[in-house]
Parts: structure tokens; sequence; C-alpha cells
């Protein structure tokens, strides 16, 4: 008796993805724009946002003073942190966008309602912040021959051109992480939010408009981290007005790319 076996075949139908639309050279100073005019119509619930913000930067300051080797660790967390801190101001842009009342407790049930996909893209971001972290952790150990070289160390390495170079290689590889959650976070969360798909097809529209329209997005990332640096230099106090500011404004980006 002979006997057949059929293998059938499966198809796979490829992941669909939101299509792009394209965003004019100047399309971040619009977004800005559009995110003062979301923390005009929200100034109280956008600067407890950004007070909860600044604050968290303070304690990371305080807690890697005499750790430098660590503080760019500490520092490439609190960023990370950052995006989703903002899904609340996400939905507070798209509320004021519909014509609703900006309300704290209407944003955060967002959070709530989506918390198994930002769940897992959370997880995503901590294995990159991970990788991360025992890389630099792994260049300052070869370089100083120890894992806690001290705050001297480090302030004598950038009196020679070799702890120069250390310290170039050391912060471009940052650079080098920093664009990959850039291009991984840029869209992703605000599509999260507005429910335009699932983590797979966000994530991959997120690269998509990073790497389709990289003039637009470098100047947007430039923005962002100018921004960000400006209140981290005085003192935390402009993040209180920037983070909030920056979170609407990312909501704008997604609604100016993704149709």
């Amino acid at each position: 008796m002979q006997h057949t076996d059929e293998v059938k075949r499966i198809d796979y139908e490829p992941v669909p993805t939101p299509d792009l639309k394209q965003a004019s050279p100047g399309a971040p100073m619009s977004w800005l724009k559009a995110g003062v005019e979301d923390f005009k119509a929200a100034p109280m619930m956008s600067i407890v946002y950004g007070l909860i913000f600044a604050l968290i930067g303070v304690g990371i300051t305080v807690a890697s003073y005499n750790q430098p080797q660590f503080a760019l660790t500490f520092w490439t967390g609190f960023l990370l942190v950052g995006p989703f801190l903002a899904i609340g101001l996400y939905r507070a842009a798209q509320l004021h966008e519909q014509g609703d009342k900006m309300e704290a407790g209407r944003c955060m049930k967002t959070l709530i309602r989506n918390k198994s996909q930002v769940a897992v893209f959370l997880v995503l971001m901590l294995i990159i912040m991970i990788a991360w972290i025992r890389f630099s952790t792994l260049m300052v150990a070869l370089w100083f021959g120890q894992l806690s070289p001290g705050i001297e160390a480090f302030t004598s390495a950038l009196g020679s051109a070799e702890g120069l170079t250390f310290l170039a290689v050391l912060f471009a590889s940052g650079g080098l992480f920093a664009l990959i959650v850039f291009a991984a976070s840029a869209l992703t969360l605000p599509m999260l939010i507005d429910g335009k798909a699932e983590l797979i097809p966000a994530l991959i529209t997120s690269f998509r408009a990073v790497f389709q329209q990289p003039r637009v997005m470098l100047l947007w990332a430039a923005i962002v981290a100018g921004l960000t640096f400006i209140g981290m230099a005085t003192m935390f106090v402009g993040l209180i007005f920037i983070f909030p500011l920056l979170g609407y404004a990312t909501w704008h980006s997604y609604r100016d790319l993704v149709k």
C-alpha cells in the first residue's frame, strides 16, 4: 500500500504598513509651532509633565556625579524613557486636535489601554539600552584598565590626543545607538496610541520615515537633541517647558508623515 504525504503550502501575507506622506523641508518647525499651541491649551498639565521629567534628570545627575564612567549610560536611559513618559502628551495633542478638552485622566487611560503593545516596545528599547551599556562599559574598562576610573581619569583624558580619540569614539558609538533608537521611536508610540497599526508595522513605518526622508527627520532629530541639551544646560529648568513641547510636536510629526 503506497502512502503519499501531501505538504500543504502556507502563504504568508506581508504585514501591511501605513503609507507615508512627503513632508516639506521646513515641516519640523511647523510641528513645533503646533506643539506651542497645544502647550498653551493646557499649560498646567504640560508643566507637570515637564517637571516630572526634569526631576528625573536631576536625580540621574546626582546619582552619576562621582561615577563619570556610568554618566553616559544613565543619560542614555534618561533619554530613552522620554518617549514613554510623553505618551500622555501624544494623547493630549490628539484630544486638542479633535477639539476635546486635554485632561490628564483621559491621557493616562491611553497608556493603560495600550499597555501590552507599549510594554513590548519598552522591552525592545531596554534590550538596545543594555547592549549600549555593555558596549560602553567594555570600552571604558579596556581604555582605563578598570571599571571605575573616577572623574580625575576622565579629566586627564581630555588633555591627550589619545584620550580625545577615545572620547570621540565613545560618543560616536553613542550617536549610532541614538540613531537606532530615534529611528525606532520617531513614530512608533504615536501610531500605537492612535491605533493606526500594531507594534511591528509601526516600527517598520517609523524606520521607513527616517530612511526615506532623511533630511527632514535628521533635522527633526537635531532639533530634539538641541532643545534637550538646552533644557539640561539650564539646570533642567528648561526641560519643564521643552519636554511637553517636544511631546506635542512629536504627535504632529506623526500626523504629518503617516497617511
